[in-house]
């Protein structure tokens, strides 16, 4: 069995998943409930001012449908000896480690992606971009942010397969992502350093990049607007991918050594 067979199973599995679609329909009604707490409809809705609002529901929620997919798809197999069957039949130990950190990734991925564009998407055909950030901005703060989130996933992938239970997975990776939250709330807030803390918080280096942190006011259609004043830098989109290409490999051999060494009895 070779790894790309480990991965089109793991696809498959995933697709007759009731978890799978539990998921979506959860993360499509939290953006349903904050259309309404938006004003759904109202004058002041467009692709520009949703997608500045929404980064900071997206930047707490990824994270915690991240680690649902990871915990099924890495500790699920664990828990039943699926993994088992797999080795005995002859797979290499490193295909079924990898084929399923790929999977991982590839969900994950898709699921940020999805979530991301297409409701700034519908936003915007029905109410046009408006005028509180560039497009360039919000592209550029979404593709950076994809890397945090792979990060994110081998930290949670390597958790999972350390102890094997998806319900011990999500109970400790919500704990560990709830006090880096508070962790990193408090270097924003006491700390003038920002590119340090990047490198060593995932949540950090995801909201640093996700969402802006300073408002003005501009007119426009003989209005006033709320415009956002600090722009993304490039420098600081580069640390930001850099730090999660650096977890990304930490997680990855910490998770594979943890795994080669892990009884599957």
């Amino acid at each position: 069995m070779t790894m790309f067979n480990v991965i089109k199973a793991q696809i498959y599995q995933l697709s007759r998943s009731i978890s799978t679609y539990i998921i979506l329909i959860v993360s499509a009604a939290i953006l349903v409930l904050f259309f309404a707490a938006e004003g759904f409809g109202s004058e002041q809705l467009n692709g520009s001012c949703f997608a500045v609002n929404s980064a900071e529901l997206y930047s707490e929620c990824l994270p915690m449908f991240a680690m649902l997919y990871t915990a099924i798809i890495c500790a699920g197999d664990m828990k039943d000896k699926t993994m088992n069957y797999e080795m005995l039949s002859g797979t290499k130990r490193i295909y079924v480690y990898c084929g399923r950190i790929i999977v991982s990734l590839l969900v994950n991925t898709l699921l940020t992606v999805i979530l991301f564009a297409v409701p700034t998407l519908i936003i915007s055909a029905i109410y046009g971009w408006g005028y509180a950030v560039p497009v360039s901005d919000v592209i550029l703060r979404w593709v950076s942010a994809l890397l945090p989130m792979m990060r994110l996933t081998m930290f949670y992938a390597m958790v999972s397969f350390i102890f094997k239970s998806p319900i011990l997975v999500c109970t400790l990776g919500y704990v560990l992502t709830f006090l880096e939250m508070i962790l990193s709330l408090f270097i924003q807030e006491m700390l003038s350093a920002k590119i340090i803390p990047m490198y060593c918080l995932s949540f950090y280096n995801m909201t640093k990049l996700l969402c802006p942190e300073n408002y003005g006011y501009g007119f426009a259609e003989e209005k006033d607007i709320v415009v956002v004043k600090d722009l993304l830098r490039t420098s600081t989109a580069l640390h930001g991918m850099a730090a999660g290409m650096l977890g990304i490999v930490i997680f990855g051999v910490l998770g594979y050594l943890a795994f080669r060494k892990k009884d599957m009895g």
